[in-house]
């Protein structure tokens, strides 16, 4: 839809608060037609980004969130590029003199005034804008050849307080705000650790980095991931640059200095492990192997010691390990963690084949610190298979038993009962699962469930009594030889008095449950069990069906 006619389609009052708002930065990047800016409304700032085929808009975005086709940020730019299309001698940027094209009335402004005047204009401007007057050192400041700690922590601090001052509290534009001087601030930096690369003080550097954000998100208050994004962006680059290392011997220097500092008393177990997974991802498979033997030679140190590290580094350690087929020689090292299901899992996944005992030492220790039930599913899935695969059925159908609850089916109950050596724990099994079936008759499956049960005990009587509006046709079929052999008619009663019609009922067992009754039972004794009541004569019961049947046979 071309522009013109997305403008005419809004209200006046949309298009007046439109032509309110502030925009910066309006660029035609990377393809024609493309266009992108900053739109301001109070103390928020929104990235724009209209496509247009000439005047046609075919694509448009905003990151405010509104549910608008058009937002009032999407609107006041496609007021801008309509004036540019009317007069293209309106604000283009990069436009010069010299091309014979008129220029924007601020860029006149900046050739005419004299440096005096506009340097007084810009001191009177950073007094009030912070961010604008970092942005100006960063651009013009003078090109640092060897970068400090303490310079990189203070670009980064600078940077916060150029958008808010001394303040705790950032709102959620700000934080965007800051993370955007950060990235560009930084461009440099990134520029001179690649160069000198080869230098283990690159490490400090980075460090410098990663504790400055981490102490700025610990002091402020706000809402987001985007300060922890940038330290994994952080990450992503410093992994980067040591991947592309050609020296083996750098490499293993570069390496060797940050796995020292790592396990230094400062910075145990801390977010230097993110840094060193990507580092050990980014690397080949020699270099990683060289990483995983360091790995082991610590993780015997710790064996010695009776140490163990955090979860999250055993559980980078354990899938090192794997990795390189190192788990079977270390595996003595890690154990179950309280809590930690996604390690407990892997650990014992990967212990099960060559210690089998030591896996079920391992899930039963699992489960007994599990305070919701539900969490043990898995585990008890892998005792299953142990169990099965050795043949052990007395503690197989134990195993089934405590998971039964979960996922109840005839062939789990058969096996309990039939291996299961504790009778009296199989009475109260016995017990519980009735009860739990009968009382939660109207789920799917339940009610044959039930009767499979009491099939399997050939408890034919109790089958029939507990015929219920609950029992489906399709379960009353199933199960017709037994019930009819047993008493016909108390039978036939049951199914007058009970059988419902609901969404859930399948016609076709209702045909063959109708059929049945008019095979097995003469017209006269059919009459009269299901002459409708006078409430229903007039009703879609299984009564009524019943009998229309009966009465077109005559």
């Amino acid at each position: 839809m071309k522009i013109s006619q997305i403008l005419a389609k809004q209200s006046e009052t949309k298009l007046t608060q439109a032509k309110k708002l502030v925009f910066r930065e309006l660029e035609e990047v990377e393809s024609k037609g493309n266009y992108v800016a900053y739109v301001d409304e109070g103390n928020d700032s929104y990235d724009v980004n209209i496509q247009l085929d000439k005047d046609v808009i075919v694509a448009h975005s905003c990151d405010c969130g509104r549910r608008d086709s058009y937002c009032i940020h999407q609107i006041a730019i496609l007021l801008m590029l309509s004036s540019e299309k009317k007069s293209p001698s309106a604000t283009k940027k990069n436009t010069k003199p010299a091309n014979g094209k008129k220029v924007k009335e601020s860029e006149q402004l900046l050739l005419m005034l004299g440096q005096e005047v506009l340097a007084s204009w810009l001191l009177e401007l950073f007094k009030s804008n912070k961010d604008i007057e970092l942005q100006f050192l960063l651009k013009f400041g003078k090109n640092k050849h060897e970068y400090q700690e303490t310079d990189v922590a203070k670009i980064l601090k600078d940077a916060v307080a150029s958008v808010v001052g001394k303040r705790k509290k950032i709102e959620a534009s700000e934080v965007k705000k800051i993370v955007q001087i950060w990235e560009k601030a930084l461009e440099p930096f990134w520029e001179y650790l690649a160069l000198n690369i080869g230098n283990e003080k690159i490490i400090d550097l980075f460090l410098a980095v990663y504790n400055t954000v981490l102490d700025l998100e610990y002091s402020v208050f706000y809402t987001g991931t985007r300060f922890r994004k940038f330290i994994e962006t952080g990450n992503s680059k410093i992994a980067g640059i040591i991947a592309h290392v050609d020296s083996d011997i750098q490499w293993v220097a570069l390496t060797n200095s940050y796995w020292d500092k790592m396990w230094s008393e400062q910075n145990s177990q801390g977010g230097m492990l993110e840094l060193f997974i990507q580092i050990y991802q980014s690397s080949t498979t020699e270099r990683k192997r060289l990483l995983a033997d360091k790995i082991e030679d610590l993780i015997t140190s710790l064996l010695e010691g009776r140490y163990h590290m955090s979860v999250a580094v055993d559980s980078f350690f354990l899938e090192v390990l794997l990795e390189h087929n190192m788990f079977e020689d270390n595996a003595d090292y890690f154990v179950p963690r309280q809590w930690e299901a996604k390690y407990n899992l892997k650990l014992i996944e990967a212990i099960r084949d060559h210690d089998p005992n030591k896996a079920i030492d391992y899930c039963n220790r699992v489960i007994a610190g599990n305070v919701n039930p539900t969490y043990n599913d898995p585990f008890l899935e892998i005792l299953e298979d142990i169990y099965t695969d050795s043949g052990n059925f007395s503690k197989l159908a134990s195993i089934k038993m405590e998971k039964f609850s979960s996922a109840p089916n005839i062939a789990d109950y058969v096996f309990i009962m039939d291996h299961s050596n504790d009778e009296e724990l199989n009475k109260k099994f016995r017990t519980k699962t009735l009860s739990m079936l009968r009382n939660n008759m109207g789920y799917a499956g339940y009610d044959e469930l039930y009767f499979r049960i009491l099939e399997y005990e050939k408890n034919y009587k109790k089958m029939l009594e507990v015929i219920d509006y609950r029992i489906s046709p399709a379960v009353l079929l199933k199960f017709w030889k037994y019930l009819y052999a047993l008493d016909k008619l108390r039978f036939l009663r049951a199914l007058a008095a009970n059988v419902q019609i609901d969404y859930r009922t399948d016609p076709s067992d209702l045909e063959q449950l109708i059929l049945k009754i008019m095979e097995n039972y003469e017209s006269d004794v059919i009459k009269l069990f299901f002459k409708p009541d006078s409430w229903s004569s007039h009703q879609r019961t299984f009564k009524a069906m019943v009998y229309s049947r009966l009465e077109d046979r005559r």
